[in-house]
């Protein structure tokens, strides 16, 4: 079974970079999985929520719910501090995304690059940046021989970009897109999964509208692994495997 990691920063990320291509591949039967590394308690947007405890628990729900919409096969969220994850302990957030990715050994790794996607979120950059390390690291002996599963080396590191940014954002550089996945029929149901992180309603019709303008496609940067069989033209992030 193919099988494809997902690792981002807050509940609703998965919704808005990967929604639509995590529902594409999933109704091909491909195993699909979250990595959240923070429960988002530091949002502005609180809901019914009165303090940090009480939004993480309600972020949980949400993302549940969401995930399920999507397709994803399983999620964990962890919480390694929202806001915070550039002053996260390195080694030992590494050494648990290298335990994952050696037990679940996905043929991909999806997540973003460290200029922190079209919202350059320092959150999104860094957790792009773990997700890189953990991609070249999990292939080593050297590295972590003490957590038990043997080395493992996915096949492919993919950075979610895009054609443009939304406005209001810090200006950066998005990484050059090499594969389009066309994921039009899903538009609807990313629009519905994001709803569902109701705490996060005031940016409902914000992020709907960029992923309207958006299109009919999510962009993503071949970051490292098997080059592509023509960059900047396929069509699926399997091509050539």
């Amino acid at each position: 079974m193919r099988k494809l990691l997902c690792i981002t920063a807050h509940p609703d990320d998965e919704v808005a970079s990967f929604g639509g291509t995590v529902a594409h591949y999933a109704r091909k039967g491909v195993e699909t999985r979250l990595i959240c590394l923070t429960a988002g308690e530091s949002a502005k947007n609180r809901g019914s929520a009165a303090d940090p405890t009480s939004l993480k628990a309600l972020r949980r729900e949400e993302l549940a719910a969401a995930c399920h919409l999507i397709g994803f096969s399983s999620h964990e969220l962890w919480d390694m501090g929202d806001a915070r994850l550039p002053q996260a302990p390195f080694y030992y957030v590494l050494s648990r995304l290298v335990a994952e990715l050696r037990r679940f050994q996905p043929d991909l790794v999806l997540s973003f690059g460290p200029e922190g996607s079209v919202t350059a979120h320092p959150d999104h950059g860094m957790a792009g940046t773990f997700a890189t390390t953990a991609f070249h690291w999990a292939a080593h002996e050297k590295f972590f021989p003490e957590l038990g599963p043997a080395p493992f080396r996915a096949q492919r590191l993919y950075y979610a970009t895009a054609a443009f940014q939304p406005p209001g954002f810090e200006p950066v550089w998005l990484p050059f897109p090499d594969v389009t996945v066309q994921v039009g029929e899903f538009l609807e149901r990313k629009l519905q999964a994001f709803a569902l992180h109701r705490t996060q309603a005031p940016l409902l019709e914000r992020v709907s509208a960029f992923m309207r303008l958006a299109g009919h496609q999510e962009l993503f940067h071949l970051a490292a692994g098997k080059p592509l069989p023509k960059a900047g033209a396929a069509d699926d992030l399997w091509a050539g495997i």
